[in-house]
């Protein structure tokens, strides 16, 4: 809901919605949501949080319009949940990402907890990247937010993306979501508007890294919470690159070619990319524009082969022109032999593994240790490719190997597209030796930690 004058309160600390109620009403009909619609996402909220609260009916917000009923605390952050987070039917999120919508307080732990977050990125970015003391101060509210402490934390932010595949994932996860917490501290504070652009820029870049590892550790329903926070975080830092990432990670999580969810939604992943494309106009970050066509030309390679080549085309244009790739940040992993992995299986998907087999191994070949999550799928997309030429065998082969490889890094997500390429390409060989294997393997869990 938008900023305005602080409400007033009731002795219990409800807020009273007396000459409020209009204010709420304006915002639920902007978004076209009905009074029992608002009531039924608010409950949904609350029964995420583990405290189901079924006195909030249509009643309810209709009592709230008029006026005539406080509005508790917990039912103001619920209500604030629900108009502007929308909820996609989340089901399976992470009990620690909801400290992220909880208002900002310190605890007793607050200081051991920083220190320790401090000292886990004390490798990332420049030595001087966090001066512990200073953010300690800023943070305490005993002296202001500065630009130093803004540029240091806006550093952690755009150096995680090139700390995945060198530390454990559950490792990263814990440093980002710390990140986060202490750049939604520092937003309550005021600060003029540049420094609070640039703290929202750096927490839509870590939310939509947090929100990428999430899926790769097989926790949609989490990333989905992260990623729509980055959008939000991008949007009102105007940062067209970060939006674009967040709108990129996203499409993974309704995408029929790289499924983050048994069940995918191909029409919604490719708005979500088209959207991506339209906000950096092939001018803003050519790299990351690159990255989202050849996710697009992904989705729509088993259906339109002329539009996906001329999409991966444009990827390759791009990044000709692009120069360096960034050192930091989202697109900082961004690499010649991930392109030509995205060429190959483009190929595969327009029905052209024999196009597809050399690129896919040449890409392989080149992809170093820190590739931990784009190696099995390369992998066993490399195996797809080999199930259309009819070599069971060897598709088997690499399948299997794509588990090992999935199981040996703790990622889930692979696995599932292990499954898929299993279902779709070797369907009609059940009982073929090797698929009998494979599907011993994937039946004991074989993948999935």
């Amino acid at each position: 809901m938008r900023a305005g004058p602080e409400p007033s309160r009731t002795a219990n600390g409800s807020v009273a919605m007396k000459d409020r109620g209009w204010r709420l009403r304006a915002e639920r009909a902007e978004r076209g949501l009905t009074e029992d619609a608002l009531a039924r996402e608010m409950r949904r909220w609350a029964e995420l949080h583990g405290a189901p609260r079924p006195d909030i009916t249509a009643n309810a917000v209709a009592e709230w319009e008029e006026g005539a009923r406080p509005l508790d605390s917990t039912a103001l952050r619920l209500l604030w949940l629900a108009l502007e987070t929308p909820n996609d039917g989340w089901a399976d999120v992470d009990v620690d990402v909801w400290s992220l919508f909880r208002p900002a307080r310190r605890e007793a732990s607050d200081r051991a907890r920083r220190r320790e977050f401090l000292g886990s990125v004390a490798s990332i970015g420049n030595p001087e990247a966090l001066d512990a003391d200073r953010l300690d101060a800023v943070l305490d509210e005993t002296v202001r937010v500065d630009p130093r402490v803004v540029e240091s934390l806006g550093v952690v932010a755009r150096q995680f993306n090139r700390r995945w595949g060198l530390e454990a994932p559950h490792v990263m996860r814990r440093q980002m979501h710390v990140h986060l917490e202490v750049i939604l501290t520092l937003l309550d504070h005021a600060m003029g508007g540049d420094l609070r652009r640039d703290l929202e820029s750096a927490a839509a870049t870590t939310a939509a890294n947090a929100g990428s590892v999430s899926i790769l550790v097989g926790r949609p329903d989490t990333a989905a919470v992260y990623l729509q926070l980055a959008l939000r975080w991008a949007r009102d830092a105007d940062d067209a690159e970060g939006e674009a990432a967040a709108l990129l990670f996203s499409s993974r999580l309704y995408s029929h070619v790289c499924p983050a969810r048994p069940t995918g939604d191909p029409a919604r992943a490719q708005a979500l990319l088209e959207a991506a494309d339209h906000r950096l106009r092939r001018r803003t970050a050519p790299v990351a524009n690159a990255w989202v066509l050849l996710r697009a030309a992904e989705e729509v390679a088993g259906a339109d082969e002329l539009a996906a080549f001329r999409l991966a085309d444009e990827a390759d244009r791009l990044v000709a022109t692009a120069g360096s790739v960034p050192a930091d940040g989202v697109c900082s992993r961004w690499s010649a032999d991930l392109q030509i992995a995205y060429r190959g299986n483009i190929n595969v998907l327009a029905g052209r593994p024999a196009s597809g087999i050399p690129l896919l191994e040449a890409a392989l070949a080149a992809f170093g240790k820190e590739r931990v999550a784009t190696r099995p799928m390369a992998t066993a997309d490399l195996a797809g490719a080999y199930a259309q030429l009819g070599e069971i065998d060897h598709a088997c082969t690499l399948l299997g190997e794509a588990l090992r490889q999935a199981e040996a890094a703790g990622l889930p997500d692979p696995v599932m597209r292990v499954r898929r390429i299993r279902d779709q390409r070797l369907g009609a060989h059940a009982s073929h030796a090797a698929v009998r294997e494979l599907d011993e393997r994937l039946s004991a869990g074989a993948g999935v930690p």
